[in-house]
């Protein structure tokens, strides 16, 4: 509770919450979110402090798995929500990264509206201890009414730019920042792509395919790696597997420059458009099917 309150006050600073103030709100709700069960529990080494907690991840599986106990709140310990809070915690920490505060904001709320129903489902109804759970109780109120302060700037983020997101639902991804599917491509390689929640920016149609998919041309090259598949319909090299807005539980490829979809890329030639037997063992486009009929 000292951790999600704090993260609450933090994020609902009155004015514009300064870079430390975003910084630690998240350091501090993911810290609230791990809780502190350890590794192998030792009875002398837990009254010490000698000992490291377990993930996130682990501490939600524990949970799940414990015999007779059962939870209101569904935690899923693979949550993508729970997952990038705890990436945004490692850039802030090891990284120096800094975001902006609708960003942080986005990316912090359905966390702490999950944190908040857990305590108030599952922990408030459990606790043995009248008065902490009367504390607690209190704590809770003047969280939730902070809390609604986020929500409320989230919502009224996600109406200013509903209409320039009308008819782009097939070329519009979510933002690596804010976590909303704000960032419209294919409007040609020479636009900077920006998330129009919170101002990100992704440079070219290409830059944002690359930071896309976690590379860089430079590092794939030094890998042995290759270019991005080419676009039959542009030529730019921009095409790779995303969740759009239109289908953000399914992969599908598109080009970060031009927009336009595509069935596959080919395994011969590397590029993305029709394919002769689509899904089959060997993903060939047309040209290079008909070369290799060719040579038989």
């Amino acid at each position: 509770m000292d951790f999600l309150r704090s993260a609450v006050e933090l994020l609902g600073r009155e004015g514009a919450p300064e870079p430390r103030d975003l910084k630690y709100a998240v350091l501090h709700l993911r810290a609230g979110s791990r809780g502190h069960l350890q590794g192998e529990f030792d009875e002398v080494k837990h009254r010490t402090g000698d000992f490291t907690s377990c993930s996130a991840e682990k501490a939600i599986g524990r949970m799940n798995a414990t015999a007779g106990l059962t939870l209101e709140t569904a935690l899923d310990p693979k949550d993508k929500d729970l997952k990038a809070l705890g990436q945004l915690r490692n850039w802030l920490t090891h990284f120096g990264h800094s975001d902006t505060v609708g960003a942080v904001q986005a990316r912090t709320l359905p966390v702490l509206v999950r944190l908040m129903d857990f305590v108030r489902l599952d922990v408030l109804p459990n606790g043995g201890d009248a008065s902490e759970s009367w504390t607690v109780e209190q704590e809770m109120h003047r969280s939730s009414a902070e809390t609604q302060h986020v929500a409320a700037f989230v919502a009224r983020r996600q109406a200013e730019i509903a209409d320039k997101l009308v008819s782009h639902e097939t070329t519009t991804i979510a933002c690596s920042s804010c976590g909303q599917h704000a960032v419209v491509f294919g409007e040609g390689n020479a636009v900077n792509l920006t998330c129009l929640f919170c101002g990100r920016e992704y440079g070219t149609g290409t830059d944002a395919a690359w930071e896309y998919i976690g590379s860089d041309p430079h590092t794939s090259i030094k890998e042995g790696g290759d270019d991005l598949p080419s676009c039959t319909a542009c030529g730019a090299s921009a095409v790779v597997l995303v969740h759009t807005a239109a289908a953000p539980d399914t992969d599908s490829y598109r080009c970060f420059d031009c927009g336009i979809g595509h069935e596959g890329v080919c395994v011969n030639c590397q590029s993305a458009g029709y394919l002769a037997f689509p899904g089959g063992a060997y993903d060939m486009c047309d040209d290079c099917y008909e070369i290799t009929l060719d040579r038989f």
